[in-house]
């Protein structure tokens, strides 16, 4: 005598086994943090900062070239910035943020500083700074998503290849 299995008992099965192998793949969170990884998450981490920044600033230059007041939150970054309330300083900092972007010497010193310090910021949380922090944070969160989600897909494809015992029923 054999017992069928509901299309619903088969994907529960499906979706636990699966659940299982996502449990054992977040272990991918805990993998080391290799070096060229690193250089090139917190390169663009600082990017994205100085994009933010530019954007702020330009803002902020906008409203005092057209005569407006500037708004509490603008002024407020500007003194964070320690840059004067004139179009002038706005425009320099602004040109000097666009050479962590555009320049490559620049750009190539940062790198290697960031790959010189990568030592230092893997033995000890805290010798980091804020973008080295975010750059093994995010490299580690993407670890854990990639490792859940490939361990699904694995277990869920395993599980479907070994065929189920079909149990004899119960009296």
């Amino acid at each position: 005598m054999s017992i069928n299995i509901s299309p619903n008992q088969d994907r529960a099965k499906l979706i636990g086994t699966g659940s299982v192998g996502a449990v054992a793949g977040m272990s991918a969170y805990y993998l080391p943090v290799r070096k060229d990884r690193f250089v090139r998450n917190a390169y663009e981490i600082i990017k994205n900062n100085s994009e933010e920044k530019i954007l702020k600033f330009n803002e902020a230059a906008m409203n005092i070239s057209s005569g407006n007041r500037l708004k509490a939150e603008q002024r407020l970054f500007l003194s964070q910035e320690g840059i004067a309330e004139t179009v002038a300083d706005i425009n320099a900092k602004v040109n000097d943020l666009r050479k962590i972007i555009i320049d490559n010497n620049h750009i190539k010193t940062v790198k290697e500083d960031l790959a010189n310090n990568f030592a230092n910021f893997k033995k000890s949380e805290a010798l980091r700074d804020a973008v080295a922090s975010k750059s093994f944070q995010k490299i580690r969160w993407t670890n854990f998503a990639w490792g859940a989600g490939i361990g699904f897909v694995l277990a869920s494809v395993l599980s479907k290849s070994i065929p189920s015992q079909q149990q004899p029923p119960s009296v």
